[in-house]
């Protein structure tokens, strides 16, 4: 077993913003049996502050093989135990488009604000994905690495009309 060259996407980054009504969860990297656990904890941090929707923006993840896959849809059945609505959202890469349409795993797992260019109903997939609460995020970030200098350190404020 070689080590891998600098700059290969080895392991899995995730990381979560949190709000009072909503969490977005961050992944990129390969999803399957050696780091989906990580993904578990993370989405199970912030379920446990009961958000209505969870967003898993997937569109920076290389790889998701048959067990990431399961390991999502498992995460969608424990999500609805909490009452929390969880989708896929960000430009989901064809490797992981196919997987899901073989699987028939679209009939669960829901995909939303999804456009070929990866642009999501609020924005860049990688900015915003959810609604920015009336006052500020009161619930701590529930991320177990820090904010990358990619990701918004605070969720935009909401536009006034």
């Amino acid at each position: 077993m070689t080590a891998p060259e600098p700059g290969d996407a080895v392991g899995l980054h995730a990381e979560a913003l949190l709000t009072d009504r909503c969490a977005a969860v961050y992944v990129a990297g390969e999803l399957d049996l050696g780091t989906a656990e990580q993904l578990v904890q993370i989405v199970r941090m912030c379920l446990a502050h009961h958000p209505d929707l969870l967003r898993v923006d997937v569109s920076e993840l290389s790889f998701c093989d048959w067990y990431g896959l399961k390991t999502l849809l498992a995460l969608n059945l424990e999500a609805r135990r909490y009452g929390t609505v969880l989708t896929l959202s960000g430009a989901v890469r064809p490797q992981l488009a196919r997987l899901i349409a073989a699987t028939g795993a679209s009939d669960v797992l829901p995909v939303s604000g999804v456009r070929a260019t990866g642009v999501s109903a609020c924005g860049p997939a990688l900015r915003g994905p959810c609604p920015a609460p009336a006052s500020p995020p009161t619930a701590p970030n529930c991320a177990s690495n820090p904010p990358s200098d990619r990701r918004p350190a605070a969720l935009p404020a909401r536009a006034v009309a």
